[in-house]
């Protein structure tokens, strides 16, 4: 499934950006989300006008099925007034949903039903549909208006036939929000989605480079979205960039980009939101969208075996002709069908999808394969086999049919069924990665529930002066979870990056990833740190190509691995590669850190950028998680209570202690280690220069602490120490009490469990940037590389390098 998860799941996580991206804010237009008017009568017939503007499409024609905030203005003004010149016209026909048109495509009478059946509303499906309304609201007095429907109509058949039937277009929006709870979600959210989109826009996620890459790939064939100033685009970024930061074990998806962009063509942009967060919580599991994307490959098994019980003839095509066939529908579940589906049908499946929830995925799919199945059992070889699976929602032309189909064939299936099936197959899969499991219990598969950020509103002035900052009652009750949670997160990091070194570099395939957690493995931390920290190697990485022209000479490329004999000369070192040893300009190369370890370019952010993403992006996040975990309240005078702030007084705290040898010697060293003299510095010095390091390039960038965080943690993954500081860190005892509550990880025992789970990472060899997060700074006075490597060389009389 590392295949189908390269293509399909490619998504970041949050936690930084590698630069800092365009603050996405609302325009004018924009600043109210125009959700639909609640005030308007139910059985009012809407009207297509757009305040502000003469320029209306007409029913039936271009753009007419979308909301009307989103018409495009410019192409409507075109429409409107067509221009006597051929010049002026479109290049392009639209269809009611804002789809370019191919002009073989029809609609004539020889097209296919689909595209010849213009998209209009029935008057009398919309009049039963209101008269429905209106009787289950008769306690109401006067005109019914949409402020006074529920915000989550109750369950019926009557409903359930109807919805089977088609949702009447016009009234799709409303519907859609009160079948699935997304209304109701809404009002009782403690978080407004206009807070959510300037949180999201300030902090600056790695998840931002990715949506803004995925942005006109989306639906580049819809004029809504086909260029940087399409209507729609501004508010799909806004939505993708809300969901990574409310939802920080998803980040993003591209999966998530289609439904939104979808959803964004029917709905006003806040509650295209809060019906997002809806599908994400509610109607799908809690791990479909997670960085392994194990919801998902465990619902591709759980398809494969109702396959088997409920269209047995394709189940044996599959098998004569060894079809896998979660490489064709796991794009389909990952995109509910979006992306694959003509939009006509698409709103059809969606109906049910969003009242009767994802046991539909597999009941469209079981009656997508048997409408095919004629086809399928006719075709001869693979090839033919697996385009026509491809072409299958595709070739969709009576959505009526397939919905009568798919009930009949798959009509025993139901929720409770599909949750047994995943079950069994979540447990398989996570024991494939390594961890035993249950099938039969809950509690040791993937989370039920996703976490999910909260914005805490600030107590008042008066609050804070008569009762002060009290704990949370139901965060007390519930702090036990919460731990077990962080663990888990944090676990799934370490896994992760260990996943990405074995990946990368087969060297790590052996390494042991279970942690050790016995006493004697505290005892010798500190006899291998100052072990490994003696023998460490010299070697250095090459920043560029360098070709040999003498004997006595050493070439190299880009990112190659030299190993330093000597570096006698400022300017010229003396090196080996390759059973090869020369000389060759110190400038070329970078020195590498490497403690007696080989280097790994899957540690390295120069060679390898998704390393940062997975420390910067998820296991800084999580061990964030840890550390605010206890954390205790700011004071009224005190400042914001940060790790941050607590690791500088800890790290200064436990180096005073020794203050004047520490001071000395770290005057003399201009590097973490005293390797000159031979001694090493020890875990707490090492941190506190660290810090000292961080805060001096930081602060003149005026990065935020939560950035400073994630760049001393990338120098304690390139140090080896991450685990020796947290317990650096915890020994502090004066400052842990000043800081944390008595039930926090660091003034408990939780500590030595998470010291365990560091330790692994001290197995990799890491190369990381500190200043990662940091603006480049332009110095027009700073020589080129090789100007410079020019005048070294015309000073020592090397004329034979050709540079």
């Amino acid at each position: 499934m590392e295949f189908t998860r390269a293509i399909f799941g490619g998504r970041s996580t949050e936690g930084y950006s590698t630069k800092a991206s365009h603050v996405d804010t609302l325009s004018e237009d924009e600043d109210d989300y125009g959700g639909p008017s609640e005030g308007i009568s139910v059985s009012a017939v809407p009207k297509y006008t757009k305040a502000g503007t003469e320029f209306t499409p007409t029913p039936g024609g271009p753009f007419s099925a979308l909301t009307p905030s989103m018409w495009p203005q410019d192409i409507l003004t075109r429409l409107n007034h067509q221009p006597e010149d051929a010049s002026g016209q479109l290049d392009f026909r639209y269809d009611e949903f804002g789809f370019k048109v191919e002009e073989e495509d029809g609609p004539e009478e020889n097209s296919s039903k689909l595209l010849s059946t213009p998209f209009v509303e029935d008057a009398q499906h919309r009049l039963k549909w209101t008269a429905y309304l209106e009787f289950t609201h008769n306690h109401e007095v006067g005109d019914l208006t949409w402020d006074k429907v529920e915000s989550r109509l109750p369950r019926s058949e009557k409903l359930r036939s109807m919805i089977k039937l088609g949702i009447p277009h016009s009234l799709r929006a409303h519907i859609w929000m009160r079948i699935t709870g997304a209304l109701e979600k809404k009002q009782n959210s403690d978080t407004s989605y206009k807070d959510i989109v300037k949180t999201s826009s300030n902090d600056l996620l790695m998840t931002s480079k990715q949506i803004e890459k995925d942005l006109l790939r989306t639906m580049p064939s819809n004029a809504c979205f086909c260029n940087i100033n399409s209507t729609g685009i501004p508010r799909l970024r806004r939505i993708l960039r809300g969901i990574a930061w409310l939802y920080p074990d998803i980040g993003y998806c591209q999966g998530t980009g289609m439904i939104a962009a979808s959803l964004l063509l029917f709905l006003e942009e806040e509650e295209a939101f809060w019906l997002m967060c809806t599908i994400i919580e509610d109607l799908l599991p809690a791990s479909y969208y997670s960085s392994t994307l194990v919801g998902i490959q465990a619902d591709q098994q759980v398809l494969r075996q109702l396959i088997v019980s409920y269209v047995p003839d394709v189940d044996l095509v599959l098998k004569e002709h060894d079809i896998e066939l979660s490489l064709i529908s796991l794009h389909w579940f990952l995109t509910i069908f979006a992306s694959v589906v003509h939009m006509k049908v698409l709103l059809r499946l969606w109906d049910l999808f969003f009242y009767e929830g994802s046991v539909v995925l597999f009941q469209v799919t079981l009656g997508m394969l048997k409408l095919k199945e004629p086809a399928l059992l006719s075709h001869d070889n693979s090839a033919q086999i697996f385009n026509a699976l491809s072409d299958v929602p595709g070739d969709v032309q009576d959505v009526d049919e397939l919905i009568e189909l798919s009930f009949r064939v798959a009509s025993s299936l139901s929720d409770v069924v599909i949750d047994s099936h995943r079950r069994k197959h979540l447990a398989y899969l996570m024991a494939d990665q390594g961890a035993l499991l249950n099938p039969e219990s809950t509690r040791n598969l993937p989370k039920q529930q996703l976490n999910k950020r909260h914005l805490r509103r600030s107590k008042s002035l008066l609050a804070l002066l008569l009762w002060g900052e009290s704990e949370d009652e139901d965060f007390g009750k519930a702090k036990n979870i919460k731990q077990t949670e962080l663990l888990v997160d944090l676990r799934e990091a370490i896994l992760q990056l260990a996943r990405h070194f074995q990946s990368i570099d087969p060297k790590n395939i052996r390494m042991n990833l279970q942690a050790d957690y016995s006493m004697d493995s505290h005892a010798k931390d500190l006899e291998n740190y100052v072990n490994v920290a003696r023998t460490r190697r010299r070697r250095a990485k090459a920043l560029l190509d360098f070709e040999r022209h003498d004997d006595d000479e050493l070439g190299f490329r880009k990112n190659d691995v030299i190993t330093i004999v000597s570096q006698r000369d400022e300017h010229c070192w003396v090196g080996e590669l390759n059973g090869l040893r020369g000389w060759f300009p110190a400038k070329f190369v970078e020195m590498l850190d490497e403690r007696s370890k080989d280097y790994s370019s899957a540690g390295d952010d120069t060679v390898t950028e998704n390393v940062t993403d997975l420390v910067r992006g998820v296991l800084c996040p999580a061990l964030k998680g840890v550390f605010e975990h206890g954390l205790k309240r700011s004071s009224l005078l005190g400042g914001p209570g940060h790790p941050w702030l607590f690791i500088e007084e800890a790290a200064t705290k436990e180096v005073e202690k020794d203050f004047d040898s520490v001071y000395s010697r770290l005057v003399l060293c201009k590097t973490y280690r005293l390797d000159e003299d031979g001694k090493v510095l020890t875990p707490e010095e090492i941190l506190y220069r660290a810090v000292q390091s961080v805060n001096m390039t930081h602060n003149s960038a005026h990065a935020q602490m939560d950035v400073k965080f994630r760049s001393l943690v990338c120098t304690g993954l390139n140090e080896q120490v991450l685990h020796l500081w947290l317990e650096t860190l915890c020994s502090c005892g004066e400052v842990v009490e000043k800081w944390y509550h008595p039930w926090s990880f660091m003034r408990s025992p939780g500590w030595v469990q998470i010291k365990c789970e560091l330790r692994l990472l001290s197995q990799f060899s890491f190369h990381l940037s500190q200043d990662w997060e940091l603006p480049v700074k332009k110095d027009k006075t700073t020589q080129p590389l090789r100007d410079g490597v020019r005048d070294m060389l015309v000073k020592h009389h090397l004329f034979s390098w050709d540079i």
